[in-house]
């Protein structure tokens, strides 16, 4: 009669697991396609919509060049063709990965964890925190490859866990193995990192395996499936070699310069602990970081202590490594490139997000696991496991708030804008892009309003700075036209001083615009039949100096709406990230304020100016000068290595003084 209760028990228990786990899909499905078009593409997904449209051998062509390798745009191809082009369309791909991953980190947990109730445990608390992610969420609903990658990298995973215990015998799942991690590496290239800590494991697991129970006549017969997986994904990936090898070289995508490991690290936290992009939780983010932190902590000890409780030998005993090992060793690679390179972004960590889940999963589950404990201390471990999973809940629902019900945390609004200047736009009008590189978001939304691209440069490129040279393309595309509504858009890379809204000041008057949209500037001009656009600046006053053959003033203007513009321009190369040190003071000698920063702007350092090219800086001054007309500014330029500032060279060379004298100002 007990065995018969006993078996029911089980059965029930098991369509009880069975019924938490599909409607457990069916929400992570629904939160995935819930509002999946509500917020506009914003440049990345207008691109990945871009390239779907393609031919097959021009999508090849330009992945190759691209930033990513091909296969997520060979799949959004296929599907858009089914589909059609639409943000719904678009996005719906992405969703299903997404989802496919939570099933997939079920099945992972309970093959690591066994099917005891600490491996249940382990699993829910796994699936449960994959659904409600707010990572996951987000790139569920991006048209992108990220929840692509994520799904291949975590069934590349699963099924090495199913291939390396029989390891030569187990020829289906060493095949599903090597079309997943080829479908890892054709999706993203930083999956090399993931497949390399895999094959690291699994040799460290292997080794272990034969020392205790293998002779070594039969160490190899073993060996050699695994052998055979990894060098046929080497095979397999070949033809895309050359293409990936010349994505680690130095990225003008991004500044150049020391990477700051604080900020990165910062960063990893953030997006492990939370399971949420820091746009979802903005200040609330660091707030959380001490108690996930602590919560994670926990998990690692419970983690141990789950796989210390089975039995030897059982599956539920995992080595405690290996999933540290899975989150650490592709985090920690992907810092060391950056060194190199400083490109990093949180979305990296996608591929490791399953195996930081199953660590979390796995930890609720040893905390939670019965035992011959006192009471007191099952009390105590309850405790425990509800610190492991409540924290990362309470984060997941918060970020979701915001994701769905906040407007502040939306993408870059480019349908409202591209609607809104179809609306206003007379047949006079031109619309000019900056940076030009948002030309596919752009044409997504109005294919049929032309637009001028300042620089005409499919990818963003640090080098690529708007100068007077920007000026003759201007001119030419406003000939004749009566006004011009310019977008902006990362313009603080590609045009950090503001040159196009100076040439568009000189050509006409600007009119207000009467609404404003998330990420994306919008500005209004009429433009006079005689606009005419300079090559060259033509400061007020052509007060010069030059500062030590690194940086030469060539004037300024003003002040006009409270602010001093000066003129400069960098005589060589320049290493270093020089200031400027701007003192206003009245006819005795007072000082009535001063101003210190970068020449020409935050964004734009003095490593990023050209020899030859003219910037201008602006400058604002203090209201204590407003009405009086017997003041000056002094002004010098300083570095870290020369802090009193840099010797003003005479024409015989030699120094006259490390301060600048403009005035008289008229306000």
């Amino acid at each position: 009669m007990l065995r018969l209760a006993g078996a029911i028990g089980f059965v029930a228990l098991n369509k009880l697991v069975r019924v938490y786990l599909i409607g457990l899909l069916l929400l992570a499905f629904g939160l995935r396609v819930w509002r999946l078009d509500a917020q506009s593409l914003w440049y990345d997904e207008a691109v990945s919509a871009q390239v779907a449209a393609q031919g097959l051998v021009e999508l090849t062509r330009w992945t190759a060049d691209d930033i990513q390798p091909p296969l997520y745009y060979y799949l959004l191809a296929g599907w858009t063709r089914v589909a059609g082009h639409s943000e719904w369309a678009l996005r719906l791909p992405s969703a299903f990965f997404g989802t496919a991953t939570v099933a997939l980190l079920w099945a992972t947990a309970r093959r690591l964890f066994g099917r005891k109730d600490p491996a249940r445990v382990a699993a829910i608390g796994a699936t449960l925190l994959a659904a409600l992610s707010p990572l996951y969420v987000y790139y569920g609903q991006e048209a992108r490859m990220y929840a692509q990658l994520t799904f291949f990298g975590a069934l590349a995973g699963y099924a090495l866990l199913r291939a390396a215990p029989a390891w030569g015998s187990a020829v289906a799942w060493w095949a599903t193995f090597v079309l997943a991690g080829l479908a890892a590496l054709y999706t993203h290239y930083f999956a090399l990192f993931l497949l390399v800590t895999f094959g690291a494991c699994a040799l460290l697991l292997f080794v272990s395996a034969a020392r205790q129970s293998l002779r070594a006549g039969q160490r190899w017969a073993k060996l050699r499936g695994g052998v055979a997986a990894f060098a046929s994904i080497g095979l397999g990936y070949l033809p895309w070699l050359p293409a990936m090898l010349t994505r680690y070289r130095v990225d003008a995508s991004y500044w150049q310069g020391q990477l700051k490991l604080d900020e990165a690290l910062r960063h990893v936290a953030l997006n492990l602990t939370t399971g949420a992009p820091e746009t979802m939780l903005e200040g609330d983010a660091l707030r959380w970081l001490p108690w996930l932190a602590a919560a994670t902590a926990l998990a690692l000890v419970g983690l141990v202590r789950l796989g210390r409780a089975a039995p030897h030998g059982q599956a539920g005993a995992p080595p405690s490594w290996l999933l540290p090992a899975v989150v650490v060793v592709p985090v920690t690679m992907v810092l060391l490139l950056a060194s190199r390179n400083p490109k990093f972004n949180p979305r990296y960590l996608m591929m490791v997000s399953p195996a930081y889940l199953l660590l979390l999963g796995g930890g609720l589950g040893g905390w939670l696991a019965r035992g011959p404990a006192p009471r007191s201390r099952r009390l105590m471990a309850a405790i425990a496991g509800a610190a492991v999973l409540l924290p990362f809940l309470a984060v997941s629902v918060l970020g979701l708030t915001n994701w769905y019900g906040d407007p502040s945390f939306t993408k870059a609004q480019w349908r409202e804008l591209a609607a809104y200047v179809r609306a206003q736009i007379e047949p006079d009008e031109r619309v000019v892009l900056v940076s030009g590189h948002a030309a596919p978001a752009w044409a997504y939304y109005a294919p049929d309003v032309d637009a001028v691209r300042l620089p005409e440069i499919d990818i963003l490129d640090v080098n690529a700075v708007l100068g007077f040279d920007s000026g003759a393309q201007l001119g030419d595309a406003l000939a004749g036209r009566g006004g011009a509504w310019l977008v902006e858009w990362q313009e603080e890379v590609v045009d950090p001083v503001g040159f196009t809204a100076w040439f568009l000041d000189r050509a006409g008057r600007e009119a207000p615009v009467d609404a404003r949209f998330w990420q994306v500037g919008l500005r209004h001009w009429r433009l006079d039949s005689s606009a005419a656009f300079p090559s060259a600046p033509q400061p007020e006053h052509a007060d010069g100096a030059n500062f030590d053959h690194a940086i030469e003033l060539l004037g300024w203007d003003g002040p006009r709406d409270g602010h001093l513009t000066v003129w400069w321009r960098a005589l060589r190369p320049l290493t270093e990230d020089y200031q400027v040190s701007l003192v206003l003071e009245d006819g005795e000698g007072r000082e009535l304020g001063r101003w210190d920063g970068r020449p020409a702007g935050y964004d734009f350092p003095t490593t990023r100016w050209r020899p030859g090219d003219a910037v201008f800086g602006r400058y604002p001054l203090p209201a204590a000068g407003q009405g009086r007309d017997d003041l000056h500014v002094t002004l010098a330029v300083y570095a870290a290595d020369a802090p009193d500032g840099l010797d003003i060279r005479d024409v015989a060379d030699n120094p006259a003084g490390k301060r600048i004298r403009l005035g008289p100002l008229r306000f």
